[in-house]
């Protein structure tokens, strides 16, 4: 009796774990756009830097990108973590498209507003012009990001 209780128990512990499974926590993704008065969506990445130099924490590095055939990239350097805007040139972005095209922003602003969660938040609208010829341009009007945050360390050599 006390053999048969014991396998019914094993038995309900590992059908109550496998139905908990280990699978990992969908993280946010979303970074949303509107280019040239067409919306865009893409997968969105962010990464904190910290960077050091002489074991002194000097300032920190965020970078947010997205993934899919026409890229957007924005980083920006703060000493701080607070509701920040910064306006062009503080920031710096570039938005690839799926034809080798590359835009460089010229004008624009970035803003971090803060960290829901395990995400980091924030808005921006960018002036782009391409590389090779400066009259091929590409605005930006409204950008909204919610993304899981990572956190990496890099260490300034100056």
């Amino acid at each position: 009796m006390v053999m048969k209780r014991s396998i019914q128990l094993s038995v309900i512990i590992s059908i109550i774990l496998a139905s908990c499974g280990s699978r990992e926590v969908e993280k946010s993704r979303l970074l949303e756009f509107w280019k040239n008065g067409n919306y865009t969506s893409a997968t969105g990445y962010a990464v904190k830097y910290t960077a050091y130099k002489n074991s002194v924490r000097k300032s920190f590095i965020w970078n947010i990108y997205g993934n899919g055939a026409d890229t957007i990239s924005m980083w920006v350097s703060d000493t701080t973590f607070k509701k920040n805007t910064y306006l062009y040139p503080a920031f710096s972005a570039r938005y690839k498209t799926s034809d080798s095209k590359t835009y460089n922003a010229t004008a624009g602003q970035f803003s971090l507003q803060g960290l829901a969660e395990f995400d980091i938040v924030g808005d921006f609208k960018f002036t782009f012009k391409n590389v090779v010829n400066p009259n091929d341009s590409i605005m930006i009007t409204e950008g909204y990001f919610r993304i899981y945050l990572v956190y990496q360390d890099s260490i300034l050599t100056k």
